[in-house]
């Protein structure tokens, strides 16, 4: 009964997996290894209310709906009629077929994969070593009460765990290094971990890549911080203005700094000669209520007499009025 009925939900799935590869140009694929049912409900719930919808299914099925959409849908094809209303074939598909592989989900979006990755990795859940399983981070078990009476210290010391008996229970003393990053985990550590009540790993989707429109970004590439990335940027503008302002050369970036400086010039000039153009005003920069210093200089006849040897002609400061 079982084999029946996914059987005849094969060519609905068929169907729906090419509609949403007809749709979407944003396809996130992620890593499904340790994750367990529950989380996949609460993870499409909150993807649903993101406008994004998470599809797992056999990889043959969705490579070979890959394969359909990226050919022209001969009319002969068992769900021509169906599918002829969603075009011709999308050929940039093709470079998606590599990223089928593994326990893998697909998320079809069109909410941009940087918004969208935490949310994603966020619902993690602790887990047990399981025998077998690969050790994501090291597992380390501090100094203290393990809550279990002396009858277990052989165990211990068979694991060569430093141990000592203190108010009726075993008390470990030192650290000790269950696992290391990338161990295998072992019946002895599994059990070990058991019975100490731990559950060491914690374990979610990931953000494996995600094709967009033809391309592909790796898990470096979507794992960059979008913020970083315009604060690199800005920085380096703000270095080119300052180089292009200090050659005198006029572009994008130091133009605005040139006229910001001339204006600033013109608007001293204007100030200290009384001279209050509209752009001042609306600058709302105040204006000399006193006539220049220039203004002041009193201009001595030619005939006059010329002024003593021992008292010099006084340095008349004209303001940097023609500097």
């Amino acid at each position: 009964m079982g084999k029946k009925e996914t059987k005849d939900k094969k060519p609905a799935q068929f169907k729906k997996i090419y509609e949403l590869l007809s749709k979407y140009t944003q396809v996130i694929i992620v890593g499904l290894a340790n994750v367990g049912s529950k989380q996949v409900q609460d993870i499409r719930r909150i993807l649903a209310k993101r406008n994004a919808l998470l599809v797992i299914g056999k990889n043959t099925l969705f490579k070979k709906v890959l394969a359909t959409r990226v050919q022209d849908l001969p009319e002969g094809h068992e769900y021509y009629e169906e599918l002829k209303k969603f075009g011709a074939a999308i050929k940039e598909l093709d470079v998606l077929k590599n990223q089928v592989a593994g326990k893998v989900g697909f998320i079809f979006t069109d909410t941009p994969v940087f918004d969208l990755k935490s949310v994603i990795e966020e619902n993690k859940v602790e887990t047990p070593a399981r025998v077998g399983a690969i050790a994501p981070i090291d597992v380390v078990i501090p100094p203290g009460p393990t809550g279990m009476d002396p009858a277990s210290i052989q165990f211990f010391h068979a694991l060569q765990i430093p141990t000592k008996i203190e108010k009726g229970q075993i008390q470990i003393t030192k650290d000790f290094v269950v696992l290391k990053t990338g161990q295998k985990v072992g019946q002895s550590q599994a059990v070990l971990l058991q019975k100490l009540g731990k559950k060491p790993f914690l374990y979610g989707m990931e953000v494996l890549s995600c094709y967009d429109n033809g391309s592909i970004l790796n898990k470096q590439q979507v794992s960059v911080n979008l913020n970083d990335v315009l604060a690199k940027f800005q920085k380096n503008v703000t270095n080119i203005s300052a180089i292009s302002l200090a050659n005198g050369w006029v572009n994008e970036s130091s133009a605005p700094h040139i006229l910001a400086n001339a204006f600033k010039e013109l608007a001293a000039i204007g100030l200290q000669s009384g001279f209050i153009f509209d752009q001042i005003k609306q600058s709302n920069a105040p204006a000399q209520t006193s006539a220049p210093v220039a203004a002041k200089v009193e201009v001595k006849p030619a005939q006059q007499a010329p002024a003593k040897a021992e008292e010099p002609e006084e340095d008349v400061d004209m303001g940097g009025l023609f500097d």
